[in-house]
């Protein structure tokens, strides 16, 4: 259930999100422009306490949630590694250990560039404006061609349901720099599935922090865990160790994949490490 309830919460936002980015008819009213508010760069920028604070709070009590339904760039990555598995059949993951030294370095330098208004560095990492610039410069040229295409079909048949748009695009290094991203992004996700959020992006390293003291965590129960695997096998951010039945928080971003084909129920999305007797500890 909390999986099915992931995913939906996914799929709208990420349809709306990605809407706001290509819409030139105006079929999103101004009121949409929420969609951008409650991202979390976009909220620092504009000192917005109230959503970052809702944020801090949201990824204290569940974890990373922000990361598996709220922001784009990350149902992006599970929509690659979606299609991936669709088309290879290889679904299998393994437990990696964290390239901490990786993720606090770009953090610092993310941190530094922001105090110093070094805006490019920032504007590149953030996940937000990685996927604006990929819609924008990327999907939004190819969306008005197709709508194009259709104008022309229909007026042919007499139907003036749409109308022709001029197709523009933005400058040849946006256009070059939003390429860049949909490749390194796509390739990680293609074949490593959450290693862009879980190695490069600030925002996952932020929240991965915040989220090791979540109240709410997903947790194994060595009473009913038989140690298949299956788990380690379909975590996307690789941060299952089965063998020692520990789960490193700062990479689980709570899709919850786990506890669906955990075929002992041993996988646990609970309150503290009461809540699941006699298991071993876990960070």
């Amino acid at each position: 259930m909390l999986r099915k309830i992931r995913i939906a919460v996914s799929v709208i936002l990420f349809s709306l999100i990605t809407l706001y980015f290509i819409d030139f008819a105006g079929i999103l009213p101004h009121s949409f422009s929420f969609l951008a508010e409650i991202q979390f760069l976009p909220a620092l920028l504009a000192l917005n306490f109230v959503v970052l604070g809702a944020l801090v709070v949201l990824t204290l009590i569940f974890g990373r949630v922000y990361c598996s339904s709220i922001c784009p760039l990350g149902v992006f990555q599970d929509i690659t590694y979606r299609l991936r598995r669709t088309l290879t059949k290889k679904k299998k993951f393994k437990y990696k250990k964290a390239a901490n030294v990786l993720r606090w370095s770009v953090l610092g330098a993310t941190v530094i560039a922001f105090i110093a208004g070094f805006t490019f560095l920032v504007g590149l990492l953030d996940p937000y404006s990685a996927f604006g610039r990929m819609s924008v410069h990327l999907l939004k040229p190819a969306y008005l061609a197709g709508n194009n295409l259709l104008e022309a079909i229909f007026t042919h048949f007499g139907n003036h349901t749409f109308y022709k748009m001029s197709v523009y695009i933005g400058s040849v290094f946006s256009m070059v720099m939003a390429l860049v991203t949909l490749i390194v992004v796509g390739v990680m996700s293609w074949t490593g599935g959450r290693d862009y959020c879980n190695t490069i992006c600030p925002v996952g390293t932020t929240l991965g922090f915040l989220s090791k003291y979540s109240l709410f965590k997903i947790r194994i129960d060595d009473n009913l865990c038989n140690s298949c695997g299956s788990c380690g096998r379909n975590c996307k951010a690789s941060c299952i160790d089965t063998k020692n039945h520990k789960i490193d928080h700062s990479r689980c971003i709570n899709c919850f994949d786990c506890i669906e084909v955990c075929s002992q129920s041993a996988m646990k999305f609970s309150y503290s490490t009461k809540a699941v007797r006699n298991t071993r500890k876990v960070d």
